[in-house]
């Protein structure tokens, strides 16, 4: 059998091309693990060349919901061509009520063992998207009054029974900069988050075989970078001194650079102790916002601006690069919190910082909000949910002050991002005593030291 894996994105923004998608790398690892007659290939682009050359016999599409509307373009490609397509991921999960029927079926939830009986089922010569699929956990089927679910696939409990992403498949080359999950979900539920309610419940894969898959990465492709993936890789602190424990008994240390996002209320110096022996090359937080009062409505509570300020520091005395994301745009948020923001930023110690401008995702309470305002429904333009989108023409806005007013906030933060970039870059070259300043003019321009498009 034949299987093509599509992960619809557009290719057009980089933030979406530069890590290969490793759901459904997964997938293909479940897959090869029960059938040995199987080809798969997995894509994000040329996908109707690719259809018509490979001649699949079953076509599987993943997206989130900025993406949807290219997964149902994928979807109305295999339906004119007559193939079997179903889709899974985090939007279809989140919101089943939206399966287009250009998709036989959906998948929701994880993944890896439901892809194995759909595939038993279609080998055998089994109907797509028919009500003989019922029996299958975990399926969105097309009914007479609308979507009808399937029994839910309990979670995997045991995590190290997964099987390692098959990378060979990617068709993202793996660089000098990788990434890896070692955990399934998160703890907390920021107002925003989608992934959170995706995986429901965190796990986490054991330490051993963290490293297992490390020194796989490291031998197969030799990266200069590994990042941890994960929600929150620094959640389990026990764990956590276990993989920094086998990193540096196996000399893995000297070899790679390391980076991963940790939220602010659980920096302590207990936690940059544990960290101390690894190469840290970025610890990314979510702060969110520097207006206590935003933070809380972000964060649902739990974490303070004080805390935020007090990990920015802690990483800094350390050495460790801290970087920030924040959001801004929240429905009832004033101008002046917005400020607040900004001034957080202005008087802290990140090295860099992204800034985002509130998205109601599916499955979250910022999604009912928006829903509320009329903003959103099942059938929407979802390229409106882009979060890296400054166009505010073509997007959902939460906020009650006027798109060009935030615009001109936007751009503020845009100029203090780029001034903290070059000094960034400047201490770089002292620090390192690079020979070639060329390298770091390029790696500027590629971290976009230029103007917002207007």
């Amino acid at each position: 059998m034949k299987l093509l894996l599509v992960n619809a994105i557009d290719i057009t923004r980089s933030v979406e091309t530069v890590y290969p998608p490793l759901g459904l790398a997964y997938l293909s690892s479940a897959l090869k693990m029960q059938f040995t007659d199987i080809q798969i290939k997995i894509i994000d682009r040329d996908i109707d060349a690719v259809v018509k050359s490979f001649q699949p016999d079953a076509v599987g599409v993943s997206a989130v919901s900025q993406n949807y509307g290219k997964a149902i373009e994928v979807g109305e490609l295999c339906r004119f061509l007559q193939i079997p397509v179903f889709i899974g991921g985090v939007h279809i999960t989140l919101l089943p009520e939206s399966l287009s029927k250009v998709f036989d079926f959906g998948v929701f939830g994880e993944g890896e063992e439901t892809i194995v009986d759909i595939i038993d089922y279609l080998s055998k010569g089994g109907v797509s998207g028919s009500s003989e699929m019922e029996d299958i956990k975990g399926i969105i089927l097309h009914a007479e009054n609308g979507i009808k679910l399937t029994e839910p696939r309990p979670i995997i409990s045991d995590l190290d029974s997964i099987q390692l992403p098959d990378r060979e498949l990617l068709n993202i080359p793996i660089g000098q900069n990788t990434y890896l999950f070692t955990s399934r979900g998160c703890p907390y539920k920021c107002t925003f988050c989608a992934s959170t309610r995706f995986w429901n419940k965190v796990r986490w894969f054991p330490a051993e075989y963290v490293v297992n898959e490390i020194e796989e990465i490291i031998k197969k492709y030799r990266p200069q970078a590994i990042s941890f993936y994960d929600d929150l890789f620094t959640g389990n602190i026990k764990r956590l001194e276990r993989i920094v424990e086998l990193i540096c008994e196996k000399g893995i240390h000297k070899k790679v650079k390391f980076g991963f996002s940790c939220r602010a209320n659980l920096v302590n110096e207990r936690l940059i102790e544990i960290l101390q022996p690894l190469k840290i090359s970025m610890v990314c937080m979510g702060l969110e916002s520097g207006c206590q009062r935003t933070l809380e409505y972000l964060k649902g509570g739990g974490v303070t601006v004080e805390q935020n300020q007090r990990a920015v520091e802690l990483f800094s005395k350390a050495d460790i690069n801290a970087q920030g994301t924040f959001v801004i745009g929240s429905p009832d948020e004033s101008e002046e919190e917005i400020l607040q923001t900004l001034s957080f930023i202005k008087k802290s110690r990140l090295n860099l910082f992204e800034v985002y401008v509130l998205s109601p995702f599916p499955g979250t309470p910022i999604w009912e909000t928006a829903k509320k305002m009329n903003l959103v429904s099942n059938s929407m333009d979802w390229k409106k949910l882009a979060v890296d989108c400054y166009d505010f023409e073509d997007r959902i806005l939460l906020s009650k002050l006027p798109p060009k007013r935030l615009f001109e906030l936007c751009t503020l933060f845009e100029k203090e991002k780029r001034k903290r970039k070059i000094v960034y870059y400047i201490r770089y070259i002292i620090k390192t005593g690079l020979r070639d300043p060329r390298w770091v003019l390029k790696k500027m321009y590629f971290l976009g030291l230029k103007a917002i498009p207007k």
